[in-house]
């Protein structure tokens, strides 16, 4: 067990406190480099008429534009990454500041370019460094290519792939019909008006096909059954009054998720499927690779932007990203009040190289973290009493430590490059 002995702190950046004597351990096991990719905080709706129109019912407005990051949602955003960062320089990492904010080679915070997305990596940084003025780094086009590499159709899987290992955990349309019959009928009682033209998707079989940028998606109850799950996740995050989430059926955490099982099956029948994933997630796992390794021996087989050697590196894109790079590793998580494998908004999965002091061995922790449901609507503070959801990923060779699953940074590597195909290497990567 480590011996525990006083000592100065200063506290820097998000860690608001004064000089003072605190306890600390003496690690075994001290921070070197931290690369996150996160998804954005909440939204509305991204199509309030496709909602209406599906339905029968006029559902709820926020107060921002359909699809852009709410004030709610950026508030949750700041306090998390405070709280975030604060836990890192507690384990030891060091970033290193001047007047108070980091220097200029310390952090690299790359986004998306999308409104909600460019909005959450600003709060990330004001939450992280408040009154630094530090700015995302952001591409000019519409579509970037680390995270919407199949909206630029630069993404070249195999359909006939996809549809099987879809097909494999879907069944056939009738099959699918009786799994997921009683998710299909909560759905139909709660949010489908009551007339014969409302919610006709929800009788329509099972398939999948194919949009003009290659991606997954079905016809039938997921159609739109997916977006309203989602939605109304999203309503209870972002402190809807009751009355309004799932019009008045979304009254606690237990009820939203069980709003939310169509949009689960979504996550496990498309977004989770490995061709899908490796196609449209493999550039980004490159980076992430590069980053992680740079400084270390291995970096000379994973080359990269120079930016990504500063200690501190951030992508904040989409969920869809997210749901690749852990279909990529065969990572999986089952996190209170959210089905299996679910990203809610904020999520971040953490990739932390440590060094253990005496061996100079690498490891790397792997964790995916995100706020409860109530966390969100209640923009509860974070601290060791009431900390983020979190789950490590571990496979043979990590080692459980007092820093959660520590695994061998060469092993988790050799594991992170085994699903990696070439799609995107040809276009500028953190080109503006």
């Amino acid at each position: 067990m480590n011996q525990f002995k006083l000592g100065k702190w200063i506290c820097l950046g998000a860690i608001a406190c004064s000089l003072s004597q605190v306890a600390m351990a003496t690690p075994q096991f001290v921070i070197e480099k931290v690369v996150t990719l996160s998804r954005h905080g909440v939204r509305p709706q991204t199509h309030t008429e496709k909602l209406d129109k599906a339905t029968g019912l006029k559902w709820p407005h926020f107060y921002v534009a359909d699809g852009h990051l709410t004030g709610h949602g950026y508030a949750g955003i700041v306090q998390q990454a405070s709280y975030q960062l604060k836990q890192w320089h507690q384990e030891g990492f060091n970033l290193r500041y001047s007047n108070r904010c980091p220097r200029s080679n310390q952090v690299f915070l790359w986004a998306s370019s999308q409104q909600r997305i460019k909005t959450t990596a600003k709060a990330l940084a004001d939450g992280m460094f408040p009154g630094c003025g530090i700015v995302p780094e952001t591409g000019h086009a519409k579509y970037d290519p680390l995270f919407e590499l199949y909206h630029l159709k630069q993404a070249h899987p195999d359909k006939q792939v996809i549809k099987a290992q879809i097909m494999a955990r879907m069944g056939s349309s009738e099959q699918a019909a009786k799994r997921y019959a009683s998710a299909v009928k909560l759905i139909r009682q709660t949010v489908c008006a009551k007339d014969s033209n409302s919610c006709k998707f929800l009788d329509k079989p099972w398939k999948v096909k194919f949009k003009a940028d290659g991606k997954p998606t079905f016809t039938g109850p997921l159609s739109v059954g997916a977006t309203i799950g989602e939605t109304i996740r999203l309503q209870y995050s972002d402190n809807l009054p009751i009355r309004q989430v799932a019009f008045g059926h979304g009254y606690d955490a237990n009820a939203v998720r069980d709003l939310m099982a169509l949009h689960a099956a979504r996550y496990d029948l498309a977004t989770d499927t490995p061709e899908f994933a490796a196609h449209g997630g493999s550039l980004l796992m490159r980076q992430i690779l590069s980053a992680l390794t740079k400084g270390t021996k291995l970096h000379r087989h994973w080359l990269g932007d120079k930016r990504l050697s500063r200690p501190l590196v951030m992508f904040v894109g989409h969920d869809t990203n997210i749901a690749e790079i852990q279909t990529m590793l065969g990572f999986n998580w089952a996190l209170k009040d959210y089905p299996a494998n679910d990203i809610p908004p904020g999520a971040s999965l953490n990739f932390t190289r440590f060094h253990e002091k005496g061996t100079h061995k690498e490891f790397v922790r792997v964790r995916f973290v995100a706020r409860s449901l109530d966390q969100w609507r209640r923009l509860t503070y974070l601290d060791h009493q009431h900390p983020l959801l979190s789950a490590d990923f571990a496979f043979k060779g990590c080692r459980h430590t007092a820093q959660g699953e520590l695994c061998p940074l060469k092993l988790f590597v050799k594991d992170a490059s085994k699903m990696l195909v070439k799609d995107g290497l040809n276009l500028p990567v953190f080109h503006q």
